[in-house]
C-alpha cells in the first residue's frame, strides 16, 4: 500500500509500505480515507525532534474497519471509526 513517509527533516515521500497484518487478537485494520497531519508531525518534519526516517506521517486519521482480531468486541468490519495514535 502507499503511505506518506517521513526521510529527514524536510522532506518526505509517499513509498510503498507493507500491507497491514493481524498479529495480536486485540488488533483491527482500518482502511484510512483521511489522515491529517498534528502539530508533532511538524516537529518532526522541521528537525526540532529526530525521529530518524521511514516511518508513517498523519496519524490522526478517519477510516473504515476491514479486519478485526479475535478479541475485538467493539468493532466490526465495516464501521467508521476516528482515532489518533502517537506514532513513536
Amino acid at each position: 500500500m502507499k503511505a506518506v513517509t517521513l526521510q529527514g527533516p524536510g522532506k518526505v515521500e509517499v513509498r510503498d509500505v507493507p500491507d497491514p497484518t493481524i498479529r495480536k487478537p486485540t488488533d483491527a485494520i482500518l482502511r484510512v480515507t483521511a489522515a491529517g497531519i498534528c502539530g508533532s508531525d511538524l516537529h518532526y518534519y522541521s528537525g526540532r525532534i529526530d525521529a530518524g526516517t521511514g516511518w508513517v506521517i498523519g496519524h490522526e486519521y478517519t477510516g473504515v474497519v476491514e479486519e478485526v482480531g479475535s478479541q475485538v468486541n467493539e468493532f466490526r468490519p465495516g464501521d467508521r471509526v476516528v482515532g489518533t495514535i502517537f506514532p513513536i
